[in-house]
């Protein structure tokens, strides 16, 4: 089997132990060492975004708010972050043979598992920090939501449900495009046959990883976390048994991120459809929906249409 990218670090293995023998974080110890990487490899992306931005887009970047300034630096990360993580936990998915054993659904731990959840928790733990730093920017929402997202990615340390780390990670397979919708606003691109395309890539993404393939992975767990608080395991080897609490938050927040991802889409919908219902001669605002933070406009469809149209001929001309 495939070992982790970097190899557990003894000293820093031997610092955290107390800590994570304190709050059963079992696994931690082995894995502290990647959380630190991912968080410090991002804050660099994110101190050297104003540098690069500014190269690539002067005419752009430079003349930006400070606010948005910041955000955009952000984005930047962010595109990384989930670009990264979604080809880790695909390929820790195709060659991590040992996760698929049944036992290790939810007390089962694996390195490569054990890896997706440290990078993943190093970027919230960045997340969270910058939401801190940055509250008058990002707000309380943005705040609560890196919490959450510590504290759940942070149980899988016990280990807890390691299996479906990778498999709940694919939820980032839709936020690249994300990003890329909000760079495209930035960039003055709005309404462009780019960011029209990028568009209906984002719904159909966003549709199958998480209106299809995340609610029948969510009903899995449910199942597995269910039958392994009612058939705690015999030994310590086997695991650590699910208690009442762990499992209500746990599978309370998958339940809620669900929720969240039927809203978003739900409203992404809502608003294309305005587009066609609209009565003629009526005029449309264009509507944003806001999916994690980001801001998705949908413009009218005839100015996408004579958008693209008008770009097709100037290249005939």
């Amino acid at each position: 089997m495939p070992e982790p990218i970097f190899p557990p670090w003894p000293p820093l293995t031997r610092l955290v132990g107390p800590f994570a023998e304190r709050f059963n974080l079992n696994t931690l110890p082995l894995h502290i060492h990647e959380v630190l990487i991912a968080f410090i490899t991002y804050h660099v992306i994110f101190l050297l975004s104003p540098l690069y931005s500014s190269l690539l887009f002067p005419r752009h970047y430079p003349v930006l708010k400070p606010r948005t300034r910041i955000n955009w630096d952000v984005h930047v990360v962010s595109l990384v972050q989930s670009t990264f993580i979604s080809g880790l936990a695909l390929y820790v998915m195709w060659v991590d043979k040992a996760r698929s054993e049944e036992e290790h659904r939810v007390f089962g731990y694996t390195p490569l598992g054990g890896q997706v959840q440290a990078f993943a928790l190093g970027y919230f733990v960045w997340d969270l920090a910058m939401s801190a730093a940055y509250f008058d920017v990002f707000g309380i929402g943005f705040l609560m939501h890196a919490l959450s997202a510590v504290f759940v990615f942070s149980l899988g340390f016990r280990p807890f449900v390691n299996y479906y780390g990778p498999i709940f990670v694919l939820f980032e397979l839709s936020s690249p495009l994300l990003n890329f919708h909000w760079f495209f606003d930035k960039l003055h691109m709005t309404g462009s046959r780019y960011q029209l395309y990028n568009g209906i890539a984002l719904i159909s993404t966003f549709f199958l990883c998480r209106i299809v393939w995340g609610p029948i992975q969510s009903y899995r767990v449910f199942r597995d976390v269910w039958d392994a608080y009612n058939n705690p395991p015999m030994t310590r080897q086997e695991g650590i048994p699910v208690p009442g609490w762990l499992g209500i938050a746990y599978l309370g927040s998958n339940g809620l991120l669900n929720c969240l991802n039927y809203y978003w889409f739900g409203r992404m919908i809502d608003t294309v459809r305005k587009r066609f219902e609209k009565k003629p001669g009526e005029k449309v605002e264009v509507e944003k929906v806001v999916v994690e933070g980001t801001e998705v406009e949908v413009p009218p469809v005839e100015e996408l249409v004579a958008s693209v149209g008008g770009r097709e001929k100037k290249k005939d001309l």
